[in-house]
């Protein structure tokens, strides 16, 4: 049986970073042997689920076509190569609910592994739940830290920590909180320099899932859309053009209408 081909570079693909660092288009021998699941899935809540998988649509979308940003989500970030899975040696993996990473290749992975990728990815961000709550607070920055994360975020859906959206940026091994600012329509976020965007909570609206999580592009001046509205514009967008040829066709019959009064009076 043929062994089927690894992926390669996409055509046009950069083959090196901005800061001349290889992109590995293929995966390394670490991630195909390192185990990207623990067998052990851990349930989201709603809130979760919303938040995480809309900030992680926004951005991927954000930076659709770009061939040097990957965008990750809930997924084994190994950082310590001296882990040897099933012992006690090294650190085990983590796994950020979403996390960016610039200069390194867009492609499918089965884990980040740091010391193959070159560098820790640039952003990472928890999404509080009652179970990984502790964990998230008190465990998971001092992780991130180790590993060189420079921004970790934090978010509580159901406001139990304070504030409920944190950001802070990593400086001389620690994390530091970064301010908060106040955004179009009254929205305070948190502005992410990696990022270059902020992140806010969403305003409540009459839908029962609004209130989560949303990006701010402050350049464009506009917040960035969920898949929902998005799905929602063309859903509008549709319905004003079956409205649009609807009304056309009444025009036309109109139309058709008095020329047949008008040829009708003519042959009167």
């Amino acid at each position: 049986m043929t062994e089927a081909p690894k992926p390669s570079r996409p055509p046009g693909a950069p083959e090196h970073a901005a800061n001349g660092a290889p992109l590995r288009w293929t995966p390394g021998p670490d991630e195909l042997r390192l185990p990207s699941s623990d067998d052990e899935p851990v349930p989201w809540d709603t809130r979760q689920a919303v938040a995480i998988v809309d900030c992680f649509d926004c951005l991927q979308r954000h930076w659709r076509g770009r061939l040097d940003v990957f965008v990750g989500l809930d997924q084994f970030v190994y950082w310590d190569p001296a882990y040897k899975p099933g012992t006690k040696g090294g650190n085990p993996p983590v796994a950020p609910d979403v996390y960016v990473a610039f200069a390194v290749a867009n492609r499918h992975r089965n884990s980040y592994v740091v010391w193959e990728e070159g560098k820790p990815p640039d952003f990472v961000l928890e999404v509080a739940s009652d179970s990984s709550r502790t964990k998230d607070e008190k465990e998971k920055p001092g992780i991130y830290a180790k590993i060189g994360v420079p921004e970790f975020f934090l978010y509580d859906p159901e406001g139990k920590l304070y504030p409920a959206l944190s950001g802070f940026e990593l400086c001389g091994g620690e994390y530091l909180p970064l301010p908060e600012e106040a955004l179009a329509k009254g929205v305070v976020g948190v502005y992410s320099k990696a990022l270059e965007l902020s992140l806010c909570v969403r305003p409540p609206g009459p839908e029962p899932l609004d209130g989560s999580l949303c990006w701010y592009d402050p350049a464009a001046g506009r917040f960035l859309p969920t898949r929902l509205e998005l799905a929602d514009d063309r859903r509008r967008l549709a319905d004003d053009k079956r409205n649009a040829e609807a009304r056309a066709r009444a025009a036309e019959a109109r139309a058709a209408e008095l020329e047949a009064q008008i040829e009708k009076m003519r042959r009167a």
